[in-house]
């Protein structure tokens, strides 16, 4: 486990349906299906910020939404994960 996130971790990496009708993911989500960007102000008062170690900026994950669970089974599976759709391993 990463002190910044999940990165190496067997969890249950499950992806839903979005209200917009686009896929993502939900939970335990490890670091390397993300992005490190640089905080905003929501996420720094909604308390999802952390500090980079290395730089001492205040950052943020962020996760893509697909059009397609497809693209969302395809991206998981691409990094090494076996991604769960409707409590079925992908």
């Amino acid at each position: 486990m990463s002190i910044l996130g999940i990165s190496s971790a067997n969890v249950s990496l499950h992806i839903i349906e979005f209200p917009s009708g686009r896929f993502g993911y939900v939970g335990s989500i490890p670091t390397d299906l993300g992005e490190k960007v640089p905080a905003d102000r929501a996420a720094i008062l909604g308390c999802r910020s952390f500090r980079d170690p290395e730089t001492g900026e205040s950052m943020m994950w962020t996760f893509p939404s697909f059009d397609t669970i497809e693209k969302a089974i395809a991206h998981a599976k691409d990094r090494g994960h076996s991604p769960m759709w409707k409590n079925e391993a992908q």
